[in-house]
């Protein structure tokens, strides 16, 4: 359960977020459960002082960056999902706006999705930056960075499931794609994020 101390941390954080990351966070919790299951999140909400109303939200519209993990937390706390559930639905949210399928169908070459990833980060956040360190062709793997984006780790298990979906709709549909967290800023005390993906095919 997160604290007071915790909540007045967060909220110092500065940069914002588009609006179509919290009407993919309504979906998916109508799609998991009820109307009831989305005002017990919005009542946390309001709880917390953050005044997200996800029936409000343009898609297109600037939000604050702090609302992005409250949106999660108050989610996985007052629903009692844990982080796996909190990983598929970061791997689901790829999949809800036909646009973004069609933006990563458009790069099946590996080597141009990453040269994307930067670009893509930026038309959704206004903080942090997310780079390709290192892509081998050969071995199929790729490892991404996301720094100065140090906000809660509720993000990072979202984030791994969001990146191996993304990273699936650019391959061929039988390859197996995984992402895995290698390095937190949590727990490795480094001041980035990195996710290394591999994928069959």
């Amino acid at each position: 359960m997160i604290n007071q101390k915790e909540i007045q941390d967060i909220l110092k954080k500065q940069g914002d977020v588009r609006g179509a990351v919290f009407q993919t966070d309504a979906n998916y919790v109508l799609k998991k459960g009820s109307q009831g299951d989305l005002l017990k999140v919005e009542n946390l909400l309001k709880e917390w002082n953050v005044g997200l109303q996800f029936k409000d939200v343009e898609a297109m519209g600037w939000y604050p960056i702090s609302w992005r993990t409250f949106s999660l937390l108050a989610i996985k706390e007052a629903l009692g999902w844990d982080d796996i559930q909190i990983r598929e639905m970061g791997k689901n949210a790829p999949n809800v706006s036909i646009i973004v399928k069609l933006f990563f169908k458009l790069f099946p070459d590996i080597k141009k999705f990453a040269q994307q990833i930067p670009n893509y980060w930026r038309k959704h956040y206004t903080v942090g930056e997310l780079e390709v360190g290192e892509l081998d062709k050969d071995r199929q793997t790729m490892v991404i960075y996301l720094k100065n984006f140090s906000f809660h780790p509720v993000l990072c298990r979202y984030l791994e499931g969001y990146f191996e979906q993304a990273t699936k709709l650019t391959r061929p549909e039988d390859s197996v794609v995984t992402a895995k967290e290698i390095q937190c800023s949590f727990n490795d005390n480094t001041p980035y994020e990195a996710y290394q993906l591999s994928w069959t095919k």
